[in-house]
């Protein structure tokens, strides 16, 4: 037991206490993430890992991100351009899609998948996703941070 698992024991009484959640909202947010995407048919691709490579050595700031799904593998190379942009460099394996596209809030980018390869030149930091599509089956990364 570390020292700050009392202070956390003691907030989740308060909270419980206080303002405790409805009974029901395990439920409906169950619901509502799966109702999220009812009008698009996409398979979910897992994270398989995220490791951040070469930190705290001139050039730091890559990071790399793994996804899978059944036969189909993502691998994304994130480096910072500078603290509000991000460029990625992506391949995927396993599939027959034709594009990739990134959805970052408001702003979506679509580009051709190239033997595999793909790459997003300048995304706003912040939470994305990634679309993959043009083949028999569409996938899609859950959402994430970069």
């Amino acid at each position: 037991m570390n020292e700050r698992e009392p202070i956390f024991d003691d907030l989740r009484t308060m909270f419980q206490v206080l303002d405790p959640p409805p009974a029901h909202l395990t439920d409906a947010m169950i619901a509502a993430i799966a109702a999220e995407d009812l009008d698009a048919d996409y398979a979910l691709l897992s994270l398989l890992s995220r490791s951040t490579e070469l930190a705290g050595t001139r050039g730091s700031g890559i990071l790399t991100i793994e996804f899978s799904h059944d036969e189909t593998s993502v691998l994304l190379r994130v480096a910072e351009l500078d603290d509000d942009q991000r460029r990625i460099d992506g391949w995927v394996t396993g599939t027959d899609g034709t594009e990739a596209r990134l959805v970052a809030g408001e702003r979506s980018t679509t580009v051709p998948l190239t033997d595999g390869r793909f790459e997003f030149a300048s995304v706003p930091a912040g939470l994305i996703r990634i679309y993959f599509s043009g083949g028999d089956t569409e996938l899609a990364t859950p959402t994430f941070e970069i």
